[in-house]
């Protein structure tokens, strides 16, 4: 029997069931879900950017109010994905090989649950890929996006990890150690999101008392977090699913081989790749303890 479905599952379970389907041309993909978040995310970024000019005084059409609305779209983004990719581990038998047809017991409901928090943090990459990068970086006047090194970064970031998701669904299968990265890669995000928030309001001439106090603390926190997630608690799971999916039966079964090696290249290059921010959360703690303050490289206070 299914248990009753909590409230967090019950909401995107309502919603997926609720859309109808759209597909990725010349394929059964539904990528519906995906879309309607999309637009979400999109509102959110937009209306949190009309609300920091109108409600919080910061200057219309200027690079930090940008920033910070960018960043309250990743705060929602990361605040409602982690809450629901809790709830999915809480309420099903943790298996990062496992096929999403066997995960409906005992809840019938799970798979699609599942499918849509896929679903969800695609939609976020297609948002954050064409609002804050692409859009961000056309000029009018050249015709031609103006690229950084790290926009290429996040363009790659992007791509990879949008496949890995797009690729489980496809096969059916490994639903939960694309969820597991997902989990350990944005649990820290809002904190994160904040710091930068705090740097961009650190350039505004009123910012100073208050603002000031409260960025210097998120800063402590969100250093602490990302230091201790990327360090110390998420390579032992990494390492568990690459053991599962690489040397164990029901992982080279379910995952056709070339997929199961590139997914593990993914999830450590991931892994790896957040290097620069654990060196600048180490120095951001580090200076703590020796009884400095700041808010990183990007500006003290």
């Amino acid at each position: 029997m299914s248990s009753p479905i909590p409230a967090v599952a019950n909401v995107f379970v309502t919603l997926y069931r609720a859309l109808p389907k759209v597909s990725v041309p010349f394929t059964s993909l539904d990528i519906s879900f995906s879309l309607l978040s999309a637009i979400f995310l999109t509102s959110v970024r937009f209306g949190s950017e009309y609300a920091l000019i109108q409600f919080f005084g910061w200057p219309e059409d200027s690079t930090p109010t940008r920033v910070a609305a960018s960043s309250c779209g990743s705060i929602t983004h990361s605040t409602i994905l982690c809450t629901g990719l809790i709830v999915a581990f809480w309420t099903q038998a943790y298996d990062v090989a496992a096929k999403i047809k066997d995960q409906a017991k005992p809840n019938q409901w799970w798979p699609d649950f599942a499918d849509a928090l896929l679903q969800f943090c695609t939609g976020y990459m297609i948002y954050d890929g064409f609002t804050n990068i692409l859009w961000l970086r056309w000029d009018s006047e050249a015709s031609t996006f103006m690229f950084d090194h790290d926009d290429f970064l996040f363009i790659a970031h992007h791509i990879v990890t949008s496949f890995y998701m797009i690729s489980a669904r496809v096969i059916g299968a490994g639903y939960m150690s694309a969820m597991a990265c997902m989990l350990l890669g944005e649990i820290t995000n809002p904190l994160q999101n904040l710091y930068l928030i705090g740097i961009q309001a650190t350039k505004l001439d009123y910012c100073n008392g208050a603002w000031a106090q409260a960025a210097h603390v998120v800063t402590i926190v969100f250093a602490a977090a990302y230091f201790s997630v990327r360090v110390i608690i998420a390579p032992p799971f990494f390492l568990g699913i690459t053991i599962v999916l690489l040397f164990t039966k029901r992982g080279r079964t379910n995952i056709p081989l070339a997929l199961n090696v590139f997914w593990n290249m993914l999830i450590w290059g991931v892994c790896f790749g957040s290097g620069s921010w654990i060196r600048k959360c180490y120095y951001i703690v580090a200076d703590f303890i020796a009884g400095e303050s700041s808010i990183g490289s990007e500006g003290e206070l």
